[in-house]
């Protein structure tokens, strides 16, 4: 499988309640299945009572929406109104079986207490299988993500936008040797979902270290983030969900001729 592609495995809210009212709304915002895929969503019940869950899954459509999806389970026939013992697990196996990858991102509404995290895999003929797993998360107006672009390591990212409004965010960049630059993704549609290769979308932090920050000033996203090593081995790269303006932003050119570090591309 092609770099671009694996990777896009790493190729998330105004919040809009669209279960209704719940004790909790989380994201998964990457689910893949088929073309030597397949998705594991790993449910934990942490309560001593018993927990409803419900999951509502989104695929692209190739032209930046989403549309409803149904893949194939091994385990259940429905996510509506999944019930939970106390203290317990459940193992949600996508069917991994196509030959067409399908990508899209996953809504879960759940009681308080209930947690998840996907794991990817990837079954390469003649090796041994990649895993990687990501959380399920909330959402922010803004969130951080360290990037390794050096030395054969890519970060990849998958970006949601789980409301019913359009939305426009900015990204910004610090590497560890002090490059600053700003630039913007294309707008997010309603309910859209995008995975891409942070430095092929970018390439001003190819082969850089840093820190990238996501940036909405009209509502919240949610994300992932992917780390793979030169061997196509891949691992969660953590995202920190924060809130208010922005931390990343270009020098502004001094009067007197002094001269910022950074540009905006």
């Amino acid at each position: 499988m092609k770099l671009l592609t694996k990777t896009a495995l790493a190729s998330f809210l105004v919040w809009v309640p669209l279960f209704g009212q719940s004790a909790q709304v989380l994201t998964i915002p990457h689910v893949v299945d088929g073309g030597g895929w397949q998705s594991t969503i790993v449910l934990t019940n942490t309560s001593a009572t018993a927990g409803l869950v419900t999951l509502i899954f989104h695929s692209d459509t190739g032209t930046g929406t989403t549309q409803p999806w149904n893949p194939p389970l091994l385990e259940v026939s429905s996510t509506s109104g999944m019930v939970m013992a106390p203290g317990s697990v459940m193992y949600l196996h996508t069917n991994g079986t196509a030959a067409i990858l399908t990508e899209g991102w996953a809504e879960m509404d759940a009681d308080a207490g209930v947690t998840a995290y996907i794991v990817f895999t990837n079954v390469v003929p003649g090796h041994q299988n990649d895993e990687g797993t990501a959380p399920a998360v909330a959402a922010s107006n803004r969130i951080l993500v360290p990037y390794d672009d050096s030395s054969g390591f890519v970060t990849a990212i998958a970006i949601v936008n789980p409301t019913a409004a359009d939305q426009s965010i900015s990204v910004g960049f610090r590497t560890v040797d002090g490059l600053v630059a700003v630039s913007a993704l294309p707008t997010l549609k309603a309910m859209a979902h995008t995975a891409f290769v942070l430095s092929q979308t970018f390439p001003v932090i190819a082969g850089h270290r840093g820190l990238a920050e996501f940036y909405s000033a009209t509502g919240n996203i949610s994300m992932i983030g992917l780390r793979f090593n030169p061997t196509q081995s891949f691992t969660a790269a953590p995202v920190i969900f924060q809130s208010g303006p922005p931390l990343i932003s270009v020098p502004q050119t001094d009067p007197g001729g002094g001269g910022g570090c950074g540009y905006t591309y």
